[in-house]
């Protein structure tokens, strides 16, 4: 995530530094309300947009319409490879019969959230944002397919996947707060222990985004439980999901095989 070299062979004491910053961020009775600026804007935004669903096609059509960012993804999800047999879409109403309301509120997600992962120039987030994007949308797919199988809603899933790396995102702020410089290479060992973290501060980020009862108690369980150990049935399909995930991503990464 931060272009760093190979992981060195054991943890260096800028390591060390770096997890007793966040662990003592993690005692504190709530996270500092600047490591999560975005937040408290773009999930009032979104809880308005996911409450229309009673709205006929044609209104919204009108109201997403007002959003040219969003019209655009609703376009480009509508005509995408999963609905290419049914041609090509040539408006927003088709555009959203076709996806359906749950297909809408993924659209809407995905655009409302994204900013969550952007960072001013310079910062320890600006060098990570662009992987952890590309992580975070490609993990949001895998994680509402594999909600849908397991028989939960895939809303839920897509929320889980998208927002789920919003805990790496308050990670490097909080390094960048503490003052300390880039860690450097990170052991295997302190990238498990990051990683850790950046799940249980993803659970005290979110705890604070109401968007689903579903999202909102994957957020409490994950602010005291472990990813590994977590019994919550979302949690269970992040978990599920990420060796996928992680295969898409790093298959893209490969070059091509020779003819």
């Amino acid at each position: 995530m931060l272009d760093l070299a190979a992981p060195g062979p054991g943890p260096s004491p800028a390591e060390l530094q770096a997890l007793e910053a966040i662990d003592r961020m993690l005692k504190l009775p709530s996270l500092p309300p600047e490591l999560a600026p975005r937040s408290a804007s773009l999930v009032p935004q979104l809880l308005a947009l996911l409450r229309q669903d009673d709205l006929p096609v044609p209104a919204l059509a009108e109201r997403i319409g007002k959003e040219a960012v969003l019209a655009a993804e609703v376009l480009r999800q509508a005509g995408g490879a999963h609905f290419a047999h049914l041609g090509p879409v040539h408006n927003l109403p088709q555009a959203i019969q076709r996806l359906g309301f749950e297909g809408l509120q993924m659209a809407i997600a995905r655009v409302l959230m994204r900013p969550l992962y952007q960072a001013r120039p310079g910062t320890l987030m600006s060098v990570a944002a662009p992987r952890l994007w590309d992580h975070a949308d490609t993990l949001a797919r895998h994680t509402a397919g594999q909600a849908q199988q397991t028989g939960l809603s895939a809303f839920d899933g897509y929320l889980a996947g998208l927002l789920h790396d919003t805990g790496w995102t308050v990670l490097f702020h909080a390094l960048q707060r503490s003052g300390l410089p880039s860690p450097g290479p990170f052991s295997l060992e302190g990238s498990f222990a990051l990683e850790e973290r950046a799940h249980a501060l993803f659970g005290r980020a979110a705890v604070a985004w109401p968007i689903t009862p579903g999202f909102a108690a994957l957020a409490a369980d994950a602010a005291v439980v472990p990813l590994a150990a977590s019994q919550n049935p979302l949690a269970q399909v992040v978990r599920q999901a990420q060796p996928g995930c992680m295969d898409e991503l790093l298959s893209q990464d490969r070059p091509a095989a020779p003819d």
